[in-house]
């Protein structure tokens, strides 16, 4: 199974998305959100997807992982690969909408994770997408700022039945000056390995248990998803992010006062 990177600052990113993302990284919380609110008015999906990442992940908002699955699941009807599996995790950990990998595991399918060959079971493929999900998530929340470089995807070999996981590849980490030797020699900034194999720990961990006898007991290849443009960006959320009903689909509950970005 493979899963190519997807990411918010991709070629194919709206122009709407891309200023959203620069004012983050300049760190401009309020311009960020203004440009949110215009994308949402405008019905652009790479931004509502967008501000699905920013609510699931706390930046320049509360952490609201339950609150960003509307935006996930409208970003994913308009058919945005990205938002399909995203929105796809958020079933998976019945994050503000019913647990179900099932149902996960079409939404990853359609957003392009699925086994060379085809014939993965759609609970087996949801269950697998969740936990790379949920680790990705883990990984882009917790690596320091500028930790990983352009260039080699992270990827993972899992096998859902057992429960293994081995690391194939790592990405490209920034070096800095080791201090203790007192010389120009460089070190890691981060043990990219040791991260991968916590996150991925943390993930099996904290998702839903499956149904042991509808998992796989195959090796599945895939990627994880460590676009970092947003948490490149600096810290808290200072702003307020208006709620627009149209862009809650019928099927989730949404409280009348919607998801919002404090003021700080």
């Amino acid at each position: 199974m493979t899963l190519p990177a997807s990411g918010l600052a991709a070629p194919a990113a709206s122009q709407q998305s891309r200023d959203v993302v620069r004012a983050i990284v300049r760190g401009d919380c309020d311009a960020a959100v203004r440009l949110a609110n215009e994308g949402m008015k405008s019905n652009d999906a790479q931004t509502i997807f967008t501000i699905g990442r920013m609510l699931a992940e706390g930046v320049c908002a509360e952490p609201d992982v339950a609150g960003a699955t509307p935006y996930f699941s409208h970003a994913a009807a308009q058919g945005l690969p990205a938002a399909e599996i995203e929105y796809g995790l958020q079933i998976g950990l019945g994050a503000g909408v019913e647990q179900s990998y099932q149902r996960a595991g079409d939404l990853c399918q359609k957003g392009g994770l699925e086994r060379r060959g085809g014939g993965s079971s759609l609970y087996s493929l949801g269950y697998v997408c969740t936990v790379r999900g949920l680790a990705s998530r883990r990984l882009r929340e917790t690596l320091p700022r500028g930790a990983i470089m352009p260039g080699r995807a992270a990827r993972v070999t899992f096998n859902a039945a057992s429960g293994s996981m081995q690391i194939r590849s790592t990405p490209r980490v920034a070096s800095v000056p080791d201090t203790t030797t007192g010389t120009f020699v460089q070190r890691p900034l981060i043990d990219a390995e040791s991260a991968i194999g916590k996150a991925w720990r943390d993930a099996l961990s904290a998702v839903p248990r499956p149904d042991a006898a509808l998992l796989e007991n195959e090796g599945m290849e895939l990627s994880l998803d460590l676009d970092m443009s947003i948490e490149a960006g600096g810290g808290g959320g200072r702003a307020h992010l208006q709620p627009n009903s149209q862009l809650m689909p019928n099927d989730i509950p949404v409280q009348a006062s919607g998801p919002s970005l404090p003021h700080h």
